[in-house]
């Protein structure tokens, strides 16, 4: 595919090797297998450290809302036309976690920005991935208080007061919402963590696949249910992680960029669906989403969904030895 293709260009731009150099290389040792961020799929699994994510029953690893205690729409809560064809549910490039090499990801999706989806990227041993089900919030954060808006910057548009809750509260809210009133209720949680943060500093966390390479330079803890979302807006580059849940996504690239100062449900609903020259996708619990400097990107909640997204700085990559 295109990242394998890309990883090949990349590592040949030195030119044509030398016979010299092709008898020393064949004299080396093979390269290690690559690395893999995604739960073993072998017997071999249960002799896993402690802790560790794994594929077998028992419901170790991060895999739908309903594994968190969260819930699952009876029925598709978007209308079909809104989604991504069933046979190419994410329109940009999309690799498996075992896939991932970090230059080939900065030399050709950082520094020449393209989306890319990481699947299983966000996956976490289970004693972490507990913080995030609906059971563990309420034990580490439900006293948190939330200034909750339908998307984050509504204050600062239109004067939009917040409504307060706890997250206790919140969590009731959401249990509260049906079929009938889930378009008019429409409150998300999106809170950017600050460095004193106690309640939620569980989620400051890189997803692993840049963990210890970039530097993180803001996280923001996101909860929420079906048709809530954030609407198109862009920034600076950005790993977002679904821990539990199922999210739709809309982008659209530099130069045609489009801010929308709506909740994004109502505004697909009087658009009539996707935005004009958007590519969607549809991230699934335990993937990562990169999402590029300079592309609008805006998002729709399937079902109950929660996890963490994080602006970063490529310093330490720019900076290295040549």
């Amino acid at each position: 595919g295109d990242f394998e293709d890309t990883v090949e260009v990349i590592r040949s731009l030195g030119g044509s090797a030398t016979k010299k150099q092709r008898a020393e290389a064949e004299a080396q040792p093979p390269p290690p297998e690559p690395l893999s961020f995604l739960p073993p799929s072998s017997p071999a699994a249960s002799e896993a450290e402690d802790g560790e994510c794994s594929a077998e029953a028992g419901g170790d690893c991060a895999v739908d809302a309903a594994a968190g205690g969260w819930r699952r729409p009876d029925a598709p809560s978007v209308p079909p036309g809104w989604l991504p064809p069933a046979e190419q549910p994410c329109e940009f490039d999309a690799i498996d976690a075992s896939q991932w090499d970090y230059e080939a990801f900065m030399t050709r999706y950082v520094l020449h920005p393209r989306p890319l989806l990481i699947r299983g990227g966000a996956r976490l041993p289970a004693l972490a991935a507990r913080n995030f089900s609906r059971e563990g919030l309420l034990q580490v954060a439900a006293e948190r208080k939330l200034d909750l808006y339908r998307y984050s910057w509504e204050k600062e548009f239109d004067g939009t007061k917040p409504v307060t809750k706890t997250l206790a509260e919140y969590l009731e809210y959401l249990q509260g919402r049906t079929a009938s009133n889930a378009a008019k209720k429409l409150l998300y949680v999106v809170e950017r963590l600050p460095p004193e943060e106690s309640y939620l500093n569980f989620s400051a966390v890189l997803p692993k696949p840049l963990a210890g390479k970039v530097i993180e330079v803001g996280t923001q803890f996101y909860l929420g249910g079906a048709l809530m979302g954030a609407p198109l807006h862009r920034h600076g580059p950005s790993v977002n992680s679904l821990i539990f849940g199922r999210k739709l996504w809309y982008l659209i690239p530099p130069g045609r960029e489009l801010v929308v100062n709506d909740a994004m449900y109502d505004y697909l609903t009087r658009a009539g669906g996707a935005p004009p020259e958007s590519t969607r996708c549809v991230q699934e619990a335990g993937d990562v989403l990169f999402v590029p400097r300079g592309w609008s990107h805006g998002t729709v909640l399937l079902e109950d969904s929660i996890g963490m997204s994080q602006e970063f700085s490529h310093n330490l990559w720019d900076m290295r030895d040549q």
